[in-house]
This record gives structure tokens, sequence and C-alpha cells, in this order.
């Protein structure tokens, strides 16, 4: 099954052999794609509304794949197996993401792997993981009309502290700046540049002018 760019780099992130839950299938694309795609051995396409339920169910019979993909109607990973490894929370608000791994989070310590994408506030994301106890394993950007971070992490064997600029830009991402994450850093300071050109408060203009900086580091 073909993916959107966005999707594809949520696919690449999954480790072989596991089995997934998709929390907030919609389409059941994601799940369907892993498993055709020999990722995957099994998976569970959920979501909490009957509609995108609805829909995954449809993705999944045309794929021919209701023996391996079972779609379940659950807020979260409230009704989620225990046999489940890898968790995948993609393309939704980073306060709805947050209800999600709040209201799972002793579940959360057992996982191999638990990958998000959020569309905004990726910082706070990576904040809440390193507050709860967890580690970030791997971290990709890829633009799909808009630029978007995924972040993949796990429960901590000891505390770990990420710095600022490590919380705001990425723990992987600042080290490794690859093309994608160049674009985006040119593409935030010139938006930046465009805000501060219209701004009157001398305050605001400075805090501009400092936020412009920090991504002028990466270019």
């Amino acid at each position: 099954m073909q993916l959107s760019a966005r999707l594809e780099a949520v696919a690449s992130c999954v480790k072989p052999g596991r089995i997934i839950a998709d929390i907030g299938t919609d389409h059941a694309y994601l799940p369907c794609a892993l498993i055709e795609r020999g990722v995957a051995v099994k998976a569970y396409a959920c979501d909490i509304a009957p509609g995108p339920l609805k829909r995954a169910q449809n993705t999944i019979a045309q794929a021919g794949l209701q023996r391996q993909i079972i779609p379940i109607l659950t807020p979260g990973l409230q009704d989620v197996p225990a046999e489940v490894q890898t968790v995948i929370i993609a393309g939704m608000g980073w306060i709805s993401a947050r209800e999600i791994l709040e209201q799972a989070e002793e579940r959360l310590a057992d996982l191999d792997q638990i990958i998000v994408q959020v569309n905004r506030e990726v910082s706070s994301l990576r904040r809440w993981i390193m507050d709860h106890g967890f580690q970030i394993q791997d971290e990709k950007i890829v633009h799909d009309r808009h630029f978007y971070q995924i972040v993949v992490f796990s429960k901590a064997s000891r505390h770990v502290r990420y710095s600022e600029t490590e919380l705001d830009f990425g723990v992987f991402l600042s080290r490794r700046r690859d093309e994608t994450f160049v674009a985006y850093c040119r593409f935030q300071r010139d938006k930046l540049k465009r805000i501060q050109q219209q701004v009157t408060s001398s305050e605001r203009r400075r805090w501009l002018q400092e936020r412009i900086e920090q991504f002028e580091q990466f270019l």
C-alpha cells in the first residue's frame, strides 16, 4: 500500500517483527502497509470514533488483511491487548496525544517502542518524555506539504536530561542536521523574519531576533 511521505517516515521507524497498535488509525493505511511489507506480524487498528473505524475496516477488507489486522473501537490504549510491542500515535495535536500518553503511562513502560508524530508543539512532547522517565531512541523529520517531526522513545533505565536546545530542535535531528532539518530551520527563520518586520513592540522584536538566531545556528 502506498503511503504519504509523512506516514512513510512513521513506518520507517517501526522495528521489524513487532505486533503494533496504530492509535487514531483513521483509514488504517499505516497498519495495512506494515503488514503487507512484512514489517509488522500483527496489527491493531484503533480509533475512538465509529466513523473512522468503519473506514479502517473497509481498507482492511479491501486489502484482504482481516486475519492480521484487528480493528478496535477504543479511547487511546484502553482496550489494546497486552501482546502489543509497538504503539504508534500519529497525525494529531499535542493535547490529544498527551492525554493518550498520560492515560496509559504505566502501560507504556512495557513497550519496545512508542512512536509519536504530533502536528505542533514537538518540544512539549520531548519535555514530557524527559519528565516522565522515558528516553528518546530516534527522531525523523519529513516534508509533506508541511514539516513533520517523529519521535521514537521507550522507558529509560535511568533518568535522562536533555538540554533546552535538544528539547526544542531535537536530540538526534540537531546532531544529524540533514537536508530536511536544515530546510525546516531555514523556513522557520524566514517566517520569523517576516513577522519581525511587522512587529512594533521592541520587546517582541528582541524575542523574535533571539529566536531567529537560534534557527540560524543550524544553517
